[in-house]
């Protein structure tokens, strides 16, 4: 708690280990072990990532990405870097941050399974890998604030939703993440994947929808900005989530899955209120008055209804989200240990500086909102 203010932190990232496929990778599967490093290097500092899968299977898929140096990266992150982002740095964040609690998100996890042709056995086992790395760390950390979220992959949907009720019964974690951009031919829409809709829905549990810039998957660097890295930044997050909430609303999961809670994150706020109005109205205005779906429901009620979105601690756009769907729906978080995420000491200072919304607001969205989404007292 920070001046009276509790708070929680609803996607920070872990920098997984050099060592995790060694380590956890089920050694069936290490003739397609993948090579992966994420942290910070270089001068300025900048914030690097490498995969490699396939080598030696003839499926070679690779990913480099860096981040653009910003100022203030040795001094924020110096010393987690010294500590190698252990679980020991995450305790020290909360504690400097004020944060009640800490919801843990992937960084190479987001990307390893979006590689065209990986089979499907092959990617569970690497989400099985990144998950039961996960749990190690957080009870390593013995701080009850470090809140685990589970991965899975969506290739084979009865495999994601036995891996869910493991991450969530064997392993303790508060939710089950999805990177929901279309691989391989799969996408978030396909009634298959009621399987795993069904499990999170019995299971009580948010799926955390969290899109990555740059995966072998992404149109935006395929197809849209292939020579453009800050346009694919830009870009992946926020349209991403506005697909996946396409997907999740027009597409009927919500219809038909109405106790299932989704947050969209890393991807601002400011889209939501257009969105909805979007949907509901279809390409143009005229038929705003004209039922554009089969569902019941209109596409503003099943947001409201369901769905959460995770706003920057000083996103102008949760405002705009209030004034259009009131202010049950919005949570925030820092995403610290990437780069965007060096402000974090001063996340619950911003949002308490927000004009234009009411006290009670943001307490509901530091923490009443987050704690109902992950069940956390």
């Amino acid at each position: 708690m920070y001046k009276g203010f509790k708070y929680i932190d609803t996607d920070c990232h872990i920098l997984e280990p050099e060592s995790i496929w060694d380590d956890y990778l089920d050694k069936e599967f290490w003739d397609e072990k993948p090579y992966s490093w994420t942290g910070y290097r270089g001068d300025p500092l900048s914030f690097d990532h490498v995969i490699n899968i396939g080598e030696d299977i003839g499926m070679p898929f690779s990913r480099e990405g860096s981040a653009t140096a910003v100022p203030g990266l040795e001094e924020v992150y110096g010393e987690y870097m010294d500590k190698k982002f252990s679980p020991e740095c995450y305790s020290l964040v909360a504690d400097r941050g004020g944060f009640d609690y800490m919801v843990l998100y992937p960084t190479v996890g987001i990307y390893i399974t979006q590689f065209p042709g990986l089979k499907p056995a092959t990617a569970a086992a690497y989400r099985r890998a990144y998950n039961d790395w996960l749990s190690d760390f957080v009870k390593e950390s013995k701080d009850k604030r470090l809140i685990g979220v589970g991965s899975v992959d969506m290739r084979d949907p009865k495999e994601a939703a036995k891996e869910a009720r493991r991450c969530v019964k064997d392993l303790g974690f508060k939710g089950v993440h999805v990177n929901p951009v279309p691989v391989d031919g799969v996408h978030i829409y396909d009634p298959e994947l009621d399987a795993l809709w069904n499990e999170l829905e019995d299971l009580d549990v948010a799926l955390g929808v969290h899109v990555s810039a740059g995966n072998m998957a992404d149109m935006m660097v395929t197809n849209v900005f292939p020579d453009f890295q800050a346009g694919s930044g830009i870009s992946a997050f926020s349209i991403g989530n506005m697909f996946a909430s396409v997907a999740l609303i027009a597409g009927g999961i919500l219809e038909r899955h109405p106790k299932l809670r989704v947050v969209h994150l890393e991807c601002g706020s400011g889209w939501v209120p257009f969105w909805l109005d979007r949907m509901d109205a279809g390409v143009f205005g005229g038929f705003r008055d004209v039922k554009m779906s089969t569902n019941p429901l209109s596409a503003h009620e099943y947001f409201k209804r369901q769905c959460y979105v995770s706003a920057d601690p000083d996103d102008p756009g949760i405002k705009w989200v209030i004034d259009a769907i009131g202010d049950d729906n919005l949570v925030t978080a820092t995403d610290f240990g990437h780069p965007e995420g060096r402000r974090y000491p001063e996340a619950i200072e911003e949002t308490i500086s927000l004009e234009g919304v009411s006290m009670d607001s943001k307490r509901k969205i530091m923490w009443d909102n987050a704690a109902k989404l992950h069940q956390l007292s």
